[in-house]
């Protein structure tokens, strides 16, 4: 009789217990359902700096290739549109003729997943525009108005690299759209070297 009643308690223990396991499961399934969300969403500066990391990396790329190749590249910029793409100069010559076609494209080497005009380039990320947001100056202390400031929003490399015409260099600058003071930049010497900015609280920062 009493081990009849003991192993009843111990099932009726058993029970309560597995009965525990399920309501912490469901609990800690809700729990993840909700942080896990929240972990993955990226903020407006990450946003911005993984887009401003890419187009640095896109410039070093195209680059490379105009010193590969030995032949002009040019990377064109269509602001408005947040877009840019690159051409070479596929001429016989090598005389730096380019036609902005879309044959031109695919010999610079950048990875062109998208379209615009025609031609495959590169969008910016949704919320990533061209601009210079709340930002009045930019890294190397000139003028943040323009975010492209090269002539025809265009900016050409020659067979060693060098961005021409040559002395040329500039800012290129961007921005995310819900938050004006996200504002980052890839400066552009005359020897083709660039640099990623970042700006926080009125000062640009490396």
């Amino acid at each position: 009789m009493s081990s009849e009643g003991g192993s009843r308690r111990l099932a009726d223990r058993s029970g309560v217990t597995l009965m525990e396991l399920v309501v912490v499961a469901l609990l800690l399934g809700v729990v993840a359902s909700l942080a896990i969300p929240r972990a993955l969403k990226t903020t407006p500066r990450q946003e911005l700096t993984r887009a401003t990391r890419q187009l640095a990396r896109d410039l070093e790329l195209v680059r490379t290739q105009a010193v590969a190749a030995k032949r002009t590249v040019r990377v064109r910029f269509w602001a408005s549109e947040g877009f840019y793409t690159a051409f070479m100069d596929v001429t016989a010559a090598r005389d730096g003729t380019i036609n902005e076609v879309a044959d031109e494209v695919r010999p610079s080497r950048l990875i062109a997943s998208d379209k615009h005009v025609g031609l495959p380039g590169v969008e910016l990320p949704h919320g990533i525009v061209f601009g210079s947001g709340d930002a009045t100056t930019g890294p190397l202390g000139g003028a943040a108005g323009d975010p492209i400031p090269f002539t025809d929003d265009r900016v050409e490399f020659n067979t060693r690299g060098m961005v021409l015409p040559l002395g040329t260099q500039g800012v290129l600058f961007l921005a995310h759209e819900d938050d004006p003071t996200v504002v980052a930049a890839v400066t552009i010497s005359g020897a083709g070297s660039f640099e990623v900015w970042h700006y926080r609280g009125g000062n640009w920062d490396r």
